[in-house]
């Protein structure tokens, strides 16, 4: 595989007792999520390939919201004895076809048995700028998040109620995709901190904010929402604001770089809204009508309540 320029070089892949890496000049930024039958998928929800690709992406997500470009996959799988060679097979295909198109090499990781599948992947990625973390927003910063929220966790209620999920939906849950173009440019574009969207935007936010020592004020129906979610949220559902596993990015930036959000948007390769700010109220994080009315806050979406899930 070849190497940017000054960065970290694959001297020895797969194939033997460990792969051997030459760092690079850049600082590594290193992730691993785990994702287990029962607790964050059901295999009726998607096929093998889906499932790897997933698996890569939800990590890779956590290397966006740092600012962070891949470089480096480990997969390890366990799977029960009776699985198909074929659907090992398709699972290792989306891992790889997933990191390649991030400009990732997955370079080894190990295969063993177990009562469920499951598969844990660790990425490592390079910051050749500006790192992002959770704390540094200030208050007064702007709250801005890349593309549309809620669709993964409409996928999922409709799932566990017994109800095929639209298609955008099911799409969005599947086939989750790591917005690594727009963590690059919102940290060169001066943003303060940034957290990817798993547990849900009010709960991510909260961790955001705990880490900053901040207060949030956030407009519901500024939340950006494909017209699927739209319609449940009008219903009185919550999924743009409380739904899990969007795995898009939430970003404190200074009002001034929202000024040309459009500009901006172009050069993240998505779109990006802003949907609230910063308070100088510690821990104090309110959703609010458009007359600035709180609204109830819910739970982070929670889809094998009460068993609970990770991730």
């Amino acid at each position: 595989m070849a190497a940017p320029e000054h960065g970290a070089q694959l001297l020895l892949g797969a194939g033997d007792d460990a792969a051997v890496l030459q760092p690079g000049d850049y600082p590594l930024a290193v992730t691993t999520d785990a994702l287990v039958e029962g607790v964050h998928f059901r295999s009726s929800w998607l096929d093998a390939e889906e499932l790897g690709r997933r698996a890569v992406e939800v990590n890779l997500s956590d290397l966006a919201a740092m600012a962070a470009r891949p470089r480096f996959l480990l997969d390890a799988v366990g799977v029960p004895a009776h699985t198909p060679a074929a659907w090992l097979d398709a699972l290792l295909d989306g891992c790889a076809d997933a990191g390649e198109a991030a400009g990732a090499a997955l370079i080894g990781g190990n295969l063993t048995r177990g009562d469920v599948a499951s598969i844990t992947v660790t990425a490592l990625g390079e910051i050749p700028g500006r790192r992002l973390e959770r704390r540094g927003a200030r208050a007064g910063d702007h709250l801005l998040v890349t593309g549309t929220l809620g669709d993964a966790a409409a996928a999922v209620a409709a799932w566990t109620r017994g109800a095929p999920p639209d298609a955008e939906q099911r799409r969005r849950w599947a086939r989750p995709r790591a917005r690594i173009a727009a963590g690059l440019a919102l940290a060169e574009a001066g943003a303060h901190a940034a957290i990817d969207l798993s547990d849900g935007l009010l709960a991510d936010l909260g961790h955001l904010c705990e880490a900053s020592g901040v207060g949030a004020e956030i407009e519901r129906a500024r939340l950006p929402r494909t017209p699927g979610v739209d319609r449940l949220d009008a219903a009185g559902a919550d999924f743009a604001a409380a739904g899990g596993e969007d795995y898009e990015i939430l970003a404190a930036a200074p009002p001034s770089m929202t000024s040309d959000l459009s500009a901006l948007a172009l050069r993240a390769g998505v779109d990006l809204t802003v949907i609230g700010r910063c308070t100088d109220r510690p821990g104090d994080i309110r959703l609010v009508d458009a007359g600035g009315r709180p609204l109830p806050l819910r739970e982070g979406f929670d889809h094998f309540r009460p068993a609970g899930r990770e991730g």
